[in-house]
């Protein structure tokens, strides 16, 4: 189905408190059936080289988000439209725990028409990591899902399979899930019938009405890659795209994107605007194969995911190398005497010859 948001210019925010007991905490998907939950506290906050846990040492703690938006006009047309998105995930010892809802109703009419519902739908999904190491997990993901006007009255799903973080900056995020994927549908009796283009009930060769089985179960592969860019600290975006391709029919698969823009306000709260596309090859007859939904709503969110130290500021100043070690001081040579030239004895005086007396 589409939501009811997609007709709306702009959703008025609606805010809604949420209080968490302190608690250890969650590897944040920002994807609707499992990609690693959105970091609440990275939406309010924005990523920045603090909020970053590095791939040795991963960061326990808990994590929080609710959202809200609705609209209410009258007059000439008559509408009114809530939605509503919570999550809860925490991180302890290795493990990771998510739980999540997202609904959407809306009831409207032109003038003078009778007033009808527009849109219904809710979701629910846990899931549960067990980290390998910091960049791989392995997990297992249940969602359940009530849609009225896909004609579903509730659908199953059941994910397990390993998700591996290929890259993780200060800015960006880079992960990849693949796994199995397990769906169980139990379909509305009122869309059941199959009709033909004019809308007229199809009919078998007997003159019986055509109707589909009550429920079917359809076995798939599935692949998701998610990414993460913060722009600044105070506006970050967060994106992924999911492929699930069946095994029972291999002409049919599944194509679910979501984007999500938020910005920082201040005291908890953020701006999201979201964007969601959900594509089945094969829906249910009478029914379109493109959903989409454009949300406007305000975050509220708690984390107490404790920092990681800052790193040192880059370029770094090279330090200088220390001085090397002075010379030992050379000791003066020892005091000597002058030296005296010896004295030579003095010679004898040669004997004087007296002169002959005469006689």
């Amino acid at each position: 189905m589409r939501a009811i948001s997609t007709r709306l210019p702009l959703l008025l925010a609606v805010p809604v408190l949420l209080h968490v007991a302190p608690a250890r905490a969650a590897d944040p998907p920002s994807d609707p059936k499992g990609a690693p939950p959105p970091d609440a506290k990275a939406l309010v906050a924005g990523q920045k080289a603090a909020d970053a846990p590095t791939l040795d040492k991963g960061l326990d703690g808990t994590s929080a988000s609710v959202s809200a938006g609705g609209l209410l006009a009258t007059g000439n047309s008559r509408l009114l439209a809530v939605t509503l998105n919570g999550g809860y995930d925490t991180r302890f010892d290795g493990n990771g725990i998510g739980a999540w809802v997202l609904g959407n109703y809306g009831r409207g009419a032109a003038s003078g028409k009778p007033v009808a519902v527009t849109a219904e739908n809710i979701q629910g999904r846990l899931r549960y990591d067990r980290y390998l190491r910091d960049e791989l997990a392995v997990f297992v993901l249940n969602t359940g899902r009530h849609d009225r006007f896909q004609g579903i009255d509730f659908r199953y799903n059941l994910d397990p399979g390993a998700k591996y973080l290929f890259l993780k900056q200060a800015t960006n995020t880079l992960w990849v899930e693949f796994g199995y994927d397990l769906q169980h549908d139990i379909r509305r009796n009122g869309d059941r019938v199959v009709r033909d283009a004019a809308g007229a009930p199809t009919l078998n060769p007997a003159g019986g009405v055509v109707v589909l089985d009550k429920t079917r179960t359809d076995h798939s592969s599935r692949l998701f890659v998610g990414y993460k860019h913060s722009f600044n600290k105070e506006v970050t975006l967060s994106t992924g795209l999911e492929y699930l391709q069946s095994f029972v029919d291999t002409t049919r698969y599944r194509l679910n994107y979501d984007a999500l823009v938020a910005a920082k306000v201040g005291g908890g709260l953020a701006l999201g605007f979201g964007l969601s596309a959900r594509y089945d090859h094969d829906p249910l007859p009478g029914k379109e194969g493109l959903d989409t939904a454009t949300t406007a709503s305000l975050i509220y969110a708690f984390s107490d995911v404790p920092e990681p130290p800052k790193p040192k500021t880059c370029p770094c100043p090279e330090e200088a190398p220390p001085p090397p070690p002075a010379a030992p001081p050379v000791p003066p040579p020892p005091a000597t005497s002058p030296t005296t030239a010896p004295v030579a004895p003095p010679r004898p005086a040669p004997p004087s010859s007296s002169p002959t007396p005469t006689p």
